[in-house]
């Protein structure tokens, strides 16, 4: 009896718990995810459709609308049928026990497809004999990537040897394009670069090649470089430039190269040639030897060594600098620097120039720090600097105060060797002062630099005359060169031989050199004495004013003598530029014109 009550129990049971599975909510949840964010035209995307179960339903139907045109290559679970235009269907029976349904399918893009496209679908389920309708969620819209276009490489070297290369044209967007391409050499010579095809149209996520080709019979000996310009229709319209190089015989070399002291730092600088392709510098703390040169086909790098021992200290392909601080120097330094090109496609073999330069013999010296002016103090008084020969510099900072939370200047005397190279037409630079400073001034603040006018820059004439004819220059100004500052001078003392220059916040550069000079004067101006300029060293002597004198008072007066002035006008400036750093040659030239100026004296008034 027990036993028989016992089983019926556990089949009520039973019944009570079918009964509650059976009548539970059931929910039904779809989630649509792309394999990717965008389409292109003519491929395909790979479509996941996640359908979340919970209760029984006695099956699952799923609906899913594709945009028109496209269609369904394959499927994980099979099809059951297809409603056009473009509605696929899926029928799960049999779904009770089933927590979870996942179609995966693949569709093929048809080659005109443009625009945003859209994806619908829904999920039907039977519940209690009703049919319940859910809308399939998560992504819904795919559309075109944006317009784009690129090119490899972004650089050709040709070397000594190689004539043609391919350059790949890509289309990275969704539509086709149309792609234009010019040419632009640096050296001046047309022809000599030109790609084919010139045009042509790239469809969309595809690729397309062109040739580059170089006529090495149009090539001067040294470095040549261009420029390809590939534009495309995109939106906005790219353009991407590739850059060429070819090399006949020797990478061109730098010019102008010359090493300027700091402070616990060496300044480096040179011009490029026109047609740049890279610049390296080694440097070497003993006189550099004649193995100090690169070996080509070898690629160096900061730090490497060359055969002969010296490190490289700069590398530059892409910048085209004209300037670098050595601040690893700490002791006597020699440079060379050399123009190279690199090694990278077509040609896999750097070239260094033949020619190179080298920084002065006698090697050059960092400047020891001798005046420090740092903190807030630096804005708020005249700070005074003393040189060794007891003149004065002084620098005044017309602001309220900088962003560098440590601000720190500082000053002193450079030795006439170790300064930036002098301009030729001035005569001067005889003492030179640097100001070197961490900061950078605020838009509208300035600077007054007190430059001291000391005995040795003064010529023969009275003192005041030539105060007011010397200029004042300051380092770096355009391109690298001494620039002349004399209408930013806002004092001259005569009785504290100073002259003031106020300058512009923004002309400060970090490392700035200030020196007087006066300007030679040009030929047709009442000027042209070169080689006695050189030889009394200022164009203001008594003797070359007696000398100019007869020249216009008595030669220009005769076709005789007019013809000897312009002559002399001719060959006269490389024998001044000659004998002028020569104290030994002027004195004995200043000999050979004595009697001359005693005789011309006595022809004019």
């Amino acid at each position: 009896m027990l036993n028989t009550g016992w089983k019926r129990l556990m089949f009520a049971l039973f019944i009570l718990f079918f009964l509650s599975s059976a009548y539970a909510q059931i929910t039904v949840n779809a989630v649509r995810t792309f394999s990717q964010s965008t389409y292109l035209p003519g491929q395909s995307i790979d479509v996941t459709l996640a359908i979340e179960i919970t209760g029984m339903p006695t099956a699952v139907i799923i609906n899913e609308t594709i945009p028109k045109t496209w269609q369904i290559t394959s499927s994980n679970l099979p099809i059951n049928s297809f409603i056009a235009p473009s509605t696929y269907k899926w029928l799960q029976f049999n779904a009770t026990g089933v927590s979870s349904v996942e179609i995966k399918y693949s569709v093929s893009i048809p080659e005109d497809a443009t625009g945003d496209q859209s994806f619908t679908g829904l999920v039907e389920y039977l519940e209690n004999e009703t049919m319940i309708t859910t809308t399939i969620g998560g992504q819904t819209t795919i559309t075109l990537p944006p317009s784009g276009f690129g090119i490899s490489p972004q650089s050709l070297h040709f070397g000594t040897t190689d004539t043609s290369a391919t350059v790949t044209l890509s289309n990275l967007g969704g539509s086709s394009i149309n792609w234009t391409s010019s040419i632009a050499t640096d050296d001046g010579i047309t022809g000599w670069l030109r790609v084919s095809p010139n045009s042509g149209t790239i469809a969309a996520g595809s690729n397309a090649t062109a040739t580059v080709q170089i006529t090495r019979s149009l090539l001067t000996t040294g470095s040549h470089t261009g420029s390809i310009t590939f534009t495309a229709n995109t939106s906005p319209e790219t353009s991407i430039v590739l850059r060429v190089s070819a090399i006949a015989g020797s990478p061109s070399p730098v010019s102008n190269f010359t090493a300027s002291a700091l402070f616990n730092s060496i300044l480096l600088s040179w011009e490029n040639p026109s047609s740049f392709t890279g610049t390296i510098i080694f440097r070497k703390n003993v006189p550099l030897s004649w193995d100090d040169k690169p070996v080509n086909g070898t690629s160096y790098t900061i730090g490497s060594r060359l055969p002969g021992g010296a490190i490289c200290v700069f590398k530059d392909t892409v910048n085209q600098d004209t300037l670098f601080i050595d601040d690893t120097a700490v002791e006597t330094s020699y440079y060379r620097i050399f123009s190279f090109d690199d090694g990278s496609a077509p040609s896999y073999y750097p070239l260094y120039s033949e020619k190179y330069s080298d920084s002065p013999s006698t090697g050059i010296i960092p400047l020891p720090i001798e005046v420090i002016w740092e903190g807030d103090d630096l804005f708020t008084e005249t700070q005074v600097y003393n040189d060794p020969y007891g003149y004065n510099l002084l620098a005044k900072f017309n602001t309220s105060g900088v962003s560098e939370a440590d601000p720190k200047v500082y000053v002193g005397y450079v030795p006439p060797d170790y300064i930036p190279p002098k301009l030729t037409s001035v005569t001067g630079f005889k003492n030179t002062y640097l100001l070197s400073s961490n900061f950078t001034l605020n838009p509208g603040d300035t600077v007054d630099i007190r430059i001291p006018v000391r005995l040795d820059e003064l010529a023969t004439e009275e003192t005041s005359v030539t105060l007011y004819k010397t200029h004042v220059y300051h380092w770096p100004g355009a391109n690298n060169n001494w620039e002349d500052i004399t209408s930013q001078v806002i004092e001259r003392n005569l009785s504290q031989m100073y002259i003031t220059v106020r300058l512009n916040g923004n002309q400060l550069k970090g490392n700035d050199y200030f020196s007087l000079g006066i300007p030679q004067p040009s030929v047709g101006s009442g000027g042209g004495c070169f080689i006695a300029t050189a030889a009394y060293g200022t164009p203001f002597a008594k003797e070359i004013n007696v000398l100019r004198k007869f020249r216009d008072q008595k030669l220009l007066k005769t076709k005789i003598g007019s013809a000897f002035v312009k002559f002399y006008y001719r060959h006269s400036p490389p024998i001044a530029s000659f004998i002028k750093d020569k104290p030994v040659l002027r004195a004995f030239v200043r000999g050979i014109l004595k009697p001359i100026v005693w005789l011309c004296g006595k022809f004019v008034v």
